[in-house]
């Protein structure tokens, strides 16, 4: 009777879990042909990614493959048949997926960081990181566990294919560093270690990282020296470029879609002190002036900079410590950002 009723079960037990699998099919073809090779470095220290809920139903989130070494190399060859000499690594640092509970019912939320390298002479160097803390809710996806997957294979996709145009920074990082190399990076580029900064206009991050101002860009200011913009060299400044940041006098201000605000460093790096409205700007009109303003070169900003205008800025706008990542560049919002809520 006790062998009956186990064979009975059996089945009912081959079915309870529910997978979800991650697939790479997103092309992470190299357009230049650069690319010899892609080794995935999994340096996760649960390789167990978690289990969301489809429908009150618990699925399992993994990858189609045990091997993931192997699961990348393919993945780059199926999308590479013509290759080049650069060696890529994509480092998977942390990948994690949980059911989380709201009032009414659960979301899905997903945590990963991954980042990726160019290897020469036995050297590893920094490309590009990705850093996603992300939720999803069900009134928002029909089907959170598919939609949990998608993104990550994606955003995996993303990162491998924006690493083939980056330069990379010029800081060798052996295999054993390699795992530390946000530290060891950081305490090497020169924005952490020159005082005060060096005088120019920055383009993006890695020159400004590497204080490596534009030589075409100049600060443009008026007759009382106040910033106005940026101009090129010979006068003439009707651009359509982004810039990252402009240091006057020693003193680094950060573009914003609005503005510019000044950058300050603490113990934990650098960063700004912003309101929601002026980082993420509600009205389309203000978006545009502020491109306008300083997003798209030559434009008018000094208002910022006067100081009875940053006294009224400062009393009309809630404002919080918005990180700039050492790395990258990219903002660091706090948990209780207005914009998170």
């Amino acid at each position: 009777m006790k062998i009956k009723l186990l064979f009975f079960l059996f089945p009912l037990f081959i079915s309870a879990q529910k997978y979800q699998f991650i697939e790479l099919r997103k092309s992470i073809k190299d357009k230049n042909h650069h690319a010899k090779s892609l080794t995935l470095l999994d340096r996760r220290e649960d390789k167990f990614i978690g289990i969301v809920s489809h429908r009150k139903d618990p699925y399992e989130v993994k990858f189609e493959k045990e091997d993931l070494e192997k699961l990348f190399s393919d993945w780059f060859i199926e999308y590479n048949k013509e290759r080049g000499n650069n060696q890529y690594f994509c480092m998977l640092e942390y990948l994690k997926v949980e059911d989380v509970p709201t009032e009414r019912s659960v979301k899905g939320h997903l945590d990963m960081r991954a980042s990726t390298f160019l290897k020469k002479n036995n050297q590893y160097y920094f490309l590009k990181k990705n850093r996603i803390s992300k939720d999803y809710h069900q009134k928002d996806h029909a089907y959170i566990t598919r939609a949990i997957a998608a993104n990550i294979s994606s955003e995996l996709s993303s990162i491998i294919k924006d690493s083939y145009d980056i330069k990379e920074f010029n800081i060798p990082l052996s295999e054993m560093e390699i795992e530390n190399y946000e530290k060891v990076i950081s305490e090497q580029l020169p924005i952490f270690r020159s005082a005060p900064f060096t005088d120019g206009v920055y383009r993006d991050y890695k020159s400004f990282a590497e204080q490596n101002p534009d030589k075409e860009l100049v600060v443009k200011k008026n007759k009382d020296g106040v910033i106005k913009g940026v101009k090129r060299v010979d006068d003439y400044d009707n651009l359509n470029k982004e810039v990252f940041a402009v240091v006057d006098n020693g003193i680094a201000y950060k573009k914003i879609p609005t503005s510019i605000i000044e950058i300050e460093k603490d113990n934990n790096g650098f960063f700004i002190m912003v309101s929601e409205e002026e980082l993420f700007p509600q009205n389309n009109a203000m978006t545009i002036t502020g491109a306008a303003a300083f997003g798209l070169i030559g434009g008018l900003i000094g208002a910022v900079i006067d100081a009875a205008s940053s006294k009224a800025r400062k009393q009309n706008a809630k404002y919080y410590r918005v990180g700039i990542d050492a790395l990258t560049g990219e903002y660091i919002l706090p948990e209780n950002f207005g914009r998170l809520k």
